[in-house]
């Protein structure tokens, strides 16, 4: 098995109110000494302090016994005094700052990485936040607009430089404590979504308030100019980019048009290519299955790619059969078959590719896989109770991999990256890289 950490010994997890600690006659963690009930009514940041208290209380419950190894990433005792310190001046806080909070302790956990299920998204469409509408990607040049809704659409391509004259890098810098993550790759495409949230950049004092910004950005023809962006409801956000913005953007690009589709192939005569895409760990491809097994068996096929970029996970037990299929002789095959992974590569299409580094010859190509060999997944949602914010704790343990793997990702042997120019252009660098890799090869 593989080794973990222990929880001190006799530790207890509380999910406590007032009358509850009074009652036992001891503090919960983060409980400050017990007192009688006020004569007068709590102030509102002595009422603000007490509810980000319980909302805390319940996040420790939640490490402590959902998830099957909460204090995998970190000491108990470290998060305890971090949430400690933050407890002692939650009414001083703004809601705004008092939310940062709250997603940094959930995140905490998770820094050291193979845990990116576990933490709070708060954009989701009861939870009062709003987003600014607009998706983007962290290229080599900088965080560049791939799609934004109208009437922002002129933005797209452009770099972003900063947000109310604050440099974009400096903003990341602060986003990224918000973000769980499995590893730094799986980072990149997660802190973008935080990076859209409003309130959060509100709390985290890169606005004045939530609310409409100024974006500082470059046009692909060099110019810079500085755009009021008005932020709008998660609902709204989620039925423009179809509630996957970590994704790249679609284009008219091979790689990138038909991402909606569980699983779908091409045969690319001009290199020889049977080019297969994964988009989405589900059952209902089993006829395309037997399309690519019978078409890899033509003796024009130089070599079997499976493209995972877009994918970021579903059901596992649904992978048998496609797992089954790529075994085949006719695409198993060192030096011919090869596996696209990236940043958005997560969770059960994780698995997936451990499944077939475990399983086949196959290279791997592209960037650092999102998701780890081995990882905790399978969430469970948690309602804080009194912000309301949905914490989701893992409460599995997948472990693909050997027991004594400690990778936090796969690195490809063919590395290729996707730069701003590439996307536009709809060039696909990583295939090309596996071809002209796969054919000096012969």
């Amino acid at each position: 098995m593989r080794p973990r950490k222990k929880l001190p010994a006799g530790s207890i997890s509380f999910v406590v109110i007032a009358v509850l600690v009074a009652a036992c006659g001891s503090a919960a963690p983060f409980a400050s000494s017990v007192t009688t009930a006020p004569q007068t009514p709590p102030t509102p940041g002595a009422t603000a302090a007490g509810g980000f208290r319980a909302d805390v209380e319940a996040m420790l419950e939640a490490r402590d016994t959902i998830h099957p190894d909460g204090w995998f990433g970190m000491d108990r005792a470290d998060w305890i005094t971090a949430a400690d310190e933050v407890a002692a001046r939650a009414e001083t806080l703004s809601d705004d700052q008092r939310l940062v909070e709250l997603v940094r302790l959930a995140a905490m956990p998770t820094w050291n990485g193979r845990d990116g299920h576990s933490g709070i998204w708060p954009f989701t469409p009861d939870d009062g936040t709003h987003l600014y509408p607009v998706r983007w990607w962290r290229f080599p040049e900088g965080l560049v607009i791939t799609a934004a809704r109208p009437p922002y659409e002129d933005l797209v391509g452009a770099r972003v430089e900063a947000i109310d004259g604050r440099p974009i890098d400096e903003v990341l810098a602060l986003v990224e404590p918000l973000a769980p993550r499995d590893n730094p790759s799986n980072l990149l495409a997660f802190s973008t979504l935080f990076l859209r949230v409003s309130e959060l950049l509100a709390g985290l004092g890169v606005i004045n308030a939530a609310g409409p910004a100024p974006f500082t950005v470059v046009g692909r023809d060099g110019v810079r100019r500085v755009v009021t962006i008005e932020p709008v409801t998660p609902a709204v956000s989620d039925a423009w980019d179809t509630g996957l913005p970590h994704r790249l953007a679609p284009t008219d690009a091979l790689w990138l048009r038909d991402q909606d589709e569980t699983l779908w192939w091409t045969f690319l005569e001009d290199s020889g290519t049977l080019f297969v895409q994964f988009n989405a760990v589900r059952g209902d491809a089993t006829d395309v299955i037997s399309d690519i097994r019978e078409r890899a068996q033509a003796d024009d096929v130089e070599r079997v790619v499976i493209d995972l970029r877009h994918n970021s996970g579903g059901d596992n037990t649904t992978l048998a059969p496609l797992e089954l299929a790529l075994r085949d002789p006719a695409i198993d095959r060192p030096g011919r078959f090869f596996a696209i992974i990236g940043r958005v590569t997560f969770s059960a299409a994780a698995n997936f590719a451990t499944d077939i580094e475990v399983a086949t010859s196959v290279t791997f190509a592209g960037e650092d896989m999102g998701g780890s060999p081995n990882l905790f997944g399978d969430t469970r949602p948690v309602t804080l109770p009194d912000s309301g914010q949905i914490l989701r704790m893992a409460a599995r343990y997948w472990e693909r991999s050997t027991p004594d793997d400690m990778r936090i990702t796969i690195e490809p042997e063919i590395r290729a990256e996707l730069t701003a120019d590439d996307y536009v252009a709809g060039r696909d660098p990583v295939l090309e890289a596996i071809v002209a890799a796969s054919t000096n090869s012969d």
